[in-house]
C-alpha cells in the first residue's frame, strides 16, 4: 500500500500545478523519511518505494515555489550520497540537486555541482533518448517527461562556466533546437506521451532559456565570435528563435522573449563574421573566403572590426558597427588591407589579441586564431590557447576539446598569415 501511495504522489508531482498543493498537504516529510531509512546505497534498497521517493523529489524540485521548502528540509544533504554512484538513482538525484542548486551560491553549492559533473553525460543522454522515443540504462521511455530533461539542461546552462562547457556541444544544441522547432516553426508538430510539440510551451521556454545561456557563453558579446557548429546550425537556430519571438502564448513572459532575441542577434552576428558581411568599412570586399585548395580547409578573415578581441573583454565596442557607414565611423575604421594589424583600441593592453576566423569546411567549425602566431604571450607564459573562445585559457580553464588543431589547419593558418603580410 505504501508503494502505491508513493508512486501516485510521484506521478502527481509531474504536473507543476500539483507541487504546491502536495507540499501544503504535508507529503514531503514522510517521503524524505522513507528515503532516509532506506540508506545511501540503492543496491541495498528493498522494493521500489525509495526509488519512487527520489523521483518525487526530482519532480517537486522543478517547481520554483517549492524549492525553498526543499532546501530547508535538507534535500541536498539527503541526495548527496547518491551523486557519486554509478547507478540509475544518481541520474534522478543529480537532476533534483541541479534544479534546486540554481538558486544557491557559495562553495558548498559549487562543490555539489562538481559532484554532479560525472552524471552530466547521463542527463544529456536522457534528453536525446526522450526526443528519440527510447529508454536508457535503468529507465523506460515515458518514465521521464521532456520537461524534466530540458529543464535540467536549462539549469545546467544557468550554472557555473564548467557546467556550460560540458553541455555546449553540437548534440545538445541539436536537441534543444528540435524542442523549439517542434513548438513553433511552421506551426509546430504534434507532441508525444512525454510532451514536446506545439502544445508543450513549458519545454519550449526551458529550451530557449538554455539556448540563450549557452549561446551567451559561446558568444559573450554580439560580434565577438561565431557559433562553432557551422552555417546550417546557424540558420536553423535563427529561424527557430525568430519564430519563438513571435509567440503570443500567455505563459511566455517578456524575459524569455528577450532571451530568444538576444540569442538570435548573437548567432546572426557570428554568422556575418564568418560570411564576411556587414563590415563597418564601406569599401571592403565581401570575398572573405580563400580557395579550398588547402586540404578542404576554408579560410575566413573577419573584417568586422568588433571581432579582433578575445571574447568577454569589455572594450566598449559598439554592438552594431556593421551598419555604421557614416563619415565619423568610416574615417576611423581600418581598411581591408589592414585587417590583421593591431588596432588602437587594443594597443595598450597586453591581454588583447587580434584574431580572425579559420573555418574547417569539412566540419563547419570556426577556429578563432590570433593574427600574431605568438598571440602577444610572454616567453614564460604557459597558458594554452582555446580556439573556440579565441583567447588564452584563464586559470582553471581547459581549451574546448571539440576544437582539435591539425596539420591541415596549420598549413591554412600559415598561408593566411603569409597572404596578409604580402598586402
Amino acid at each position: 500500500a505504501r508503494f502505491k501511495c508513493v508512486a501516485a504522489l510521484t506521478l502527481l508531482a509531474e504536473s507543476p500545478e500539483n507541487a504546491v498543493p502536495l507540499l501544503q498537504a504535508g507529503s514531503l516529510e514522510p517521503l524524505m523519511n522513507v528515503l532516509q531509512e532506506a540508506g545511501p546505497d540503492p543496491t541495498q534498497w528493498r522494493g521500489q518505494t525509495a526509488s519512487w521517493c527520489v523521483g518525487f523529489l526530482m519532480n517537486m524540485a522543478q517547481c520554483d515555489d517549492v524549492v525553498p521548502a526543499l532546501l530547508q528540509e535538507g534535500i541536498v544533504d539527503l541526495l548527496a550520497p547518491l551523486l557519486s554512484l554509478d547507478h540509475y538513482q544518481s541520474l534522478k538525484a543529480a537532476m533534483a540537486v541541479t534544479f534546486v542548486c540554481q538558486y544557491e551560491t557559495g562553495d558548498k553549492t559549487y562543490n555539489l555541482l562538481r559532484q554532479t559533473e560525472n552524471v552530466i553525460p547521463k542527463i544529456v543522454g536522457l534528453l536525446h533518448n526522450t526526443l528519440s522515443g527510447r529508454g536508457g540504462s535503468g529507465y523506460k521511455y515515458g518514465v521521464f517527461t521532456l520537461r524534466s530533461s530540458v529543464g535540467c539542461i536549462a539549469s545546467l546552462a544557468a550554472g557555473p562556466d564548467f557546467m556550460k562547457e560540458r553541455i555546449a556541444t553540437d548534440p545538445v544544441f541539436e536537441s534543444l533546437l528540435r524542442v523549439v522547432t517542434d513548438y513553433c516553426v511552421d506551426g509546430g508538430t504534434p507532441g508525444a506521451i512525454v510532451g514536446g510539440g506545439r502544445d508543450d510551451t513549458r519545454s519550449a521556454v526551458l529550451a530557449v532559456r538554455a539556448l540563450s545561456n549557452l549561446i551567451g557563453h559561446l558568444i559573450p558579446e554580439p560580434g565577438c565570435a561565431a557559433m562553432p557548429f557551422g552555417p546550417v546550425m546557424d540558420d536553423q537556430l535563427i529561424k527557430a528563435l525568430r519564430s519563438f519571438e513571435l509567440s503570443t502564448h500567455p505563459d511566455i513572459d517578456n524575459k524569455t522573449l528577450n532571451m530568444a532575441h538576444s540569442a538570435r542577434i548573437r548567432v546572426e552576428g557570428g554568422k556575418n563574421m564568418g560570411a564576411g558581411n556587414g563590415s563597418a568599412c564601406s569599401d571592403s570586399s565581401p570575398e572573405d573566403d580563400m580557395s579550398n585548395d588547402l586540404g578542404g580547409i576554408g579560410l575566413s578573415l573577419a573584417r568586422r572590426f568588433l571581432s579582433p578581441f578575445p571574447c568577454g573583454m569589455d572594450l566598449h565596442v559598439p554592438s552594431d558597427q556593421g551598419n555604421s557607414t557614416d563619415n565619423n565611423t568610416s574615417s576611423q575604421t581600418p581598411k581591408e588591407e589592414d585587417a590583421m594589424s593591431i588596432s588602437d583600441a587594443s594597443a595598450g593592453s597586453n591581454s588583447s589579441v587580434r584574431t580572425f576566423l579559420l573555418t574547417d569546411s569539412r566540419t563547419g567549425r570556426r577556429y578563432v586564431v590570433p593574427c600574431d602566431p605568438f598571440g602577444g604571450r610572454q616567453f614564460n607564459d604557459n597558458r594554452v590557447w582555446c580556439f573556440r573562445r579565441g583567447r588564452w585559457c584563464n586559470e582553471g580553464e581547459e581549451p574546448d576539446s571539440n576544437f582539435q588543431w591539425s596539420d591541415e589547419l596549420q598549413v591554412a593558418y600559415t598561408a593566411a598569415l603569409n597572404d596578409s603580410s604580402q598586402h
